[in-house]
């Protein structure tokens, strides 16, 4: 097998994608329960009521997005569908770079926590791509 496959056995891969698909759960839920701080935290920091409200809802459309992406990831995880797990992993890169693109805007820029989610979308990628593998 190709890396990052060898690295792990195959009971590993699935305990890191169902690791993976609970963190995606749990910030996902993170942003119906407290969307003005995960705005804050990505680096929208309105000023107006319309802007607090619009940032809220944006919010919400990306929690109830990492709600349904988990619930999928989840099915796929309780059925032994590990090539299909892999498959909704390494696409969520794709959602955790442009995550990370939205926060370097903001008015934190690179200051607190952006490489953290550059290494998150990384841990993403390889989690996906070693149960690609499979």
């Amino acid at each position: 097998m190709a890396f990052p496959n060898r690295l792990f056995s195959l009971p590993t891969w699935r305990l890191i994608g169902l690791g993976l698909t609970t963190t995606v759960f749990s910030l996902g839920t993170l942003c119906l329960v407290a969307p003005s701080t995960v705005a804050e935290a990505l680096g929208v920091i309105p000023t107006t009521p319309e802007g607090r409200d619009f940032a809220e809802k944006a919010m919400i459309f990306a929690g109830i997005r990492d709600l349904a992406a988990a619930a999928a990831m989840y099915w796929f995880s309780g059925h032994g569908k590990d090539k299909e797990l892999g498959v909704m992993l390494t696409a969520w890169t794709a959602v955790c770079v442009v995550d990370t693109c939205v926060a370097i805007q903001g008015p934190k820029g690179w200051d607190k926590g952006v490489w953290a989610l550059w290494g998150g979308a990384a841990v993403v990628m390889s989690g996906g791509l070693g149960l690609l593998q499979v």
